[in-house]
């Protein structure tokens, strides 16, 4: 049996990371969290999908997590993003 697609997938999904600046603090998660609720705030009106914390140990042994959105624009209005004009996050 094959697969049969009635319909074509039109939906998006877009993304983007975020972490903390690295040095002090880099470590934080609280810190993380708050930078990650202003960037989704900042999106304007979007539905979350998923989010996924990931932690990275950098050379000198320190924690530096990160956080993955999988998100989409809720808006009818809003403006597709191409990948280079993604929200501008670190």
């Amino acid at each position: 049996m094959g697969i049969f697609v009635t319909k074509p997938i039109t939906n998006r999904m877009h993304h983007f990371t975020q972490n903390n600046p690295e040095g002090i603090g880099q470590d934080s998660i609280p810190a993380l969290l708050r930078r990650v609720a202003t960037t989704i705030e900042e999106l304007g009106q979007i539905e979350v999908y998923d989010l996924i914390m990931h932690n990275e140990i950098t050379d000198d042994g320190a924690d530096w997590p990160s956080i993955t959105v999988y998100f989409d624009y809720t808006d009818p209005d809003e403006p597709v993003e191409d990948a280079e004009d993604a929200p501008d996050v670190t």
